[in-house]
């Protein structure tokens, strides 16, 4: 947002600029007029017109520098208010919707889909949060290895990768608000881009990949981000 307002401080700052550019335009044609020898006898007599003829070189080159300035301040302010425009398009407003006010939005669509994971993954709910994710293949791998090395009790609890890695993700959530900036859909295949509040007040724009399933839209989880939670089972959690 600073952008686009740099941006319009500069289109003012341009305009006024043309603005004086233009007073001094004016200025110099006035100090032309009073240079030109007025007739001072009786009514009738001759007059002295002013024409590209009577200028002379230096004030007819002067007047074209200025009016040249004057042009090209013209082109910049446009340009300016066109990049402004562009600014605007590309940085959409915020408009950050609050955790209190997410829901199970169902998965029929990918921006449905990323609220209804981001709502359960705030509210704890891990059975929810299983149906929303799918893991690739690295991931599940990563997510079984995890379960073979924790207590039978808590593998009871847990006992399918997707089961845990909704755990994971409960636990490492520190999102309290979030805007949908829009979604790029290819088939079975969309990526929704996320603008997403943390616990610090700071905003991050993120990207979520999603895919088309039997029974909806669901968050690919991949092996990496697996890997990377379950290095956090022994800290405390975030919530």
């Amino acid at each position: 947002m600073w952008v686009i307002g740099f941006l319009m401080v500069a289109v003012l700052v341009a305009i006024v600029l043309q603005h004086k550019t233009n007073a001094e335009l004016r200025s110099q044609i006035a100090d032309l007029y009073d240079k030109v020898e007025r007739p001072d006898g009786p009514e009738g007599s001759a007059r002295v017109i002013i024409s590209n003829a009577g200028v002379t070189a230096n004030e007819g080159g002067e007047l074209a520098r200025l009016r040249a300035e004057v042009n090209l301040l013209k082109v910049r302010t446009q340009e300016l208010a066109v990049a402004a425009k562009q600014g605007a398009a590309n940085n959409p407003p915020l408009n950050l919707v609050p955790a209190a006010r997410w829901k199970n939005a169902g998965r029929d669509s990918p921006e449905a889909a990323v609220e209804s994971f981001m709502w359960a993954s705030d509210s704890g709910d891990l059975e929810m949060l299983a149906n929303t994710i799918l893991l690739d293949a690295a991931a599940r791998e990563k997510a079984a290895a995890i379960l073979a090395r924790i207590p039978d009790s808590a593998r009871a609890s847990y006992n399918t990768p997707e089961k845990l890695v909704a755990l994971l993700l409960a636990r490492d959530t520190d999102a309290r608000a979030m805007q949908v900036l829009g979604a790029n859909t290819a088939g079975d295949d969309a990526l929704v881009s996320l603008r997403l509040q943390k616990d610090d007040g700071k905003t991050k724009d993120e990207g979520y990949q999603f895919k088309r399933t039997a029974d909806g839209w669901r968050l690919i989880v991949p092996g990496k981000a697996v890997d990377k939670m379950g290095k956090k089972l022994t800290d405390p959690p975030k919530k």
